[in-house]
């Protein structure tokens, strides 16, 4: 999706978490529901296409990344031109292009038709929750999520007449959610239905998801909500977020209802967005974000996270040019063959809540360390103080290293433990092959 370009220049919250956000996260693991995707490294981790990048050999090139999903929009007026009449030739070629590759598909439906009118009003909606129960049933065979709109919070993508994270908005959008919910589950009791698709992670929206939660958003036929948790400098700023809004719902009566993270990417230079710090070094800070992204969502038992974009002008890219891999793309490629099967078993504590070390084990034995350092609350990235750490470990000798593109180390453990120093750049640790 296009971004909006209101949402993302807002502070970060801060402040330490309270003993009610560290006790909704924990359980990792603990929340299903139908065919969310796996925790295992790396199901769960995506990346955002557009119409210009979604052909078949754009697809053979997200595979050899080594992710699992995309996101693509399917867009309702481009499907249906005449009344009642549907033709869902191009969105068949792409669903039958990712089965073939082995990758998911979160399909954001998008958006009103002028043939309808505005989703606003009843013949609207009705012929969007048509449109989403002919997907539901089309696609039945395949491994797809669907999401109702796409940050229907702002008036970028809701509409002109109201305010941003306004009640009027989230009472729209509810009603809009509570036929097309019922609508394709009907159509196919299988599928999997995502609300939310919120823009950034900050008051005024948290005050958008509380409107829709009164409203009855999370018992009205979704499986999951989902955010995109923009107006963040760095990725260990969603453990707050992803918390107050899981307190948020189990005040509403909804305590397990499963988190997506479909959107999201950090840009680099000056683009708007940007997350700070020295512009020379933001294709560095962007492939710390990569990693950390991914590591901070399966920390939180976030059950999808989608990196914006796969290629495109905004300076989120991972690939660019003629396919040229940026730095956030090595970095990632890398960390799915470091994590390839492994499951992420525990965050090992230390002194600095800011300090993270995460222990992924695989189901063979193996056992690996990710490690990095991050600024304080809603500082930017450059603000991530280097410094060693005492980690324990139950090996001795001299162990395997990896700094974030691959360039191999070592790291010796004495006494129960070893010495790492830790930055802003995740690097991963073999503690037992």
């Amino acid at each position: 999706m296009t971004r909006p370009k209101t949402t993302r220049k807002r502070p970060a919250a801060k402040g330490r978490m309270t003993a009610v956000s560290l006790a909704v996260l924990t359980g990792i693991g603990s929340v299903s529901a139908g065919s969310l995707p796996d925790t295992t490294v790396p199901q769960s981790c995506g990346v955002q296409l557009k119409s210009h990048n979604h052909s078949a050999a754009h697809l053979d090139e997200v595979r050899k990344l080594g992710v699992k999903f995309v996101r693509r929009g399917f867009i309702w007026q481009s499907v249906e031109k005449k009344l009642g009449v549907y033709d869902f030739s191009e969105y068949d070629r792409l669903m039958k292009d990712c089965k073939e590759r082995g990758l998911s598909v979160l399909g954001c439906i998008a958006f009103s038709n002028p043939l309808y009118g505005t989703v606003l009003e009843a013949r609207g909606r009705e012929g969007y929750a048509k449109f989403a129960a002919a997907l539901a049933s089309r696609y039945k065979d395949y491994d797809v999520m669907w999401e109702i709109w796409n940050e229907p919070n702002t008036r970028t993508f809701w509409g002109k007449h109201g305010m941003h994270n306004s009640e009027q908005y989230a009472e729209e959008y509810v009603a809009l959610v509570k036929v097309v919910a019922p609508a394709m589950h009907k159509a196919n009791p299988d599928c999997i239905v995502v609300g939310g698709a919120v823009s950034g992670v900050w008051s005024a929206s948290y005050a958008w998801m509380g409107y829709c939660f009164q409203k009855g958003v999370l018992k009205s036929g979704i499986d999951a909500w989902s955010l995109h948790p923009y107006s963040t400098k760095c990725p260990e700023d969603y453990l707050e977020a992803y918390a107050k809004v899981r307190e948020m719902m189990a005040a509403a009566g909804t305590k397990k209802m499963p988190l997506l993270n479909s959107e999201r990417g950090y840009p680099i230079g000056k683009a708007e967005g940007y997350a700070g710090g020295d512009p020379k070094l933001s294709r560095e800070y962007q492939a710390w974000h990569f990693v950390r992204q991914y590591m901070v969502d399966l920390l939180c038992d976030i059950r999808l996270t989608s990196w914006y974009e796969w290629s495109g002008r905004e300076g989120f890219s991972l690939v660019e040019g003629d396919n040229r891999p940026t730095p956030a793309y090595t970095a990632c490629k890398f960390m799915i063959e470091q994590l390839d099967g492994y499951r992420l078993d525990k965050r090992i504590p230390l002194d600095s809540p800011r300090d993270f070390v995460l222990r992924f084990v695989h189901k063979n034995g193996g056992q690996k360390l990710v490690a990095w350092t991050s600024p304080p609350p809603g500082e930017s990235p450059d603000k991530a103080a280097t410094h060693a750490v005492r980690i324990p470990v139950r090996a001795t000798g001299a162990l395997k290293a990896y700094k974030l593109y691959g360039e191999q180390d070592t790291v010796e453990a004495r006494n129960g433990a070893i010495t790492l120093m830790l930055t802003g750049a995740p690097q991963y640790v073999v503690v037992k092959d």
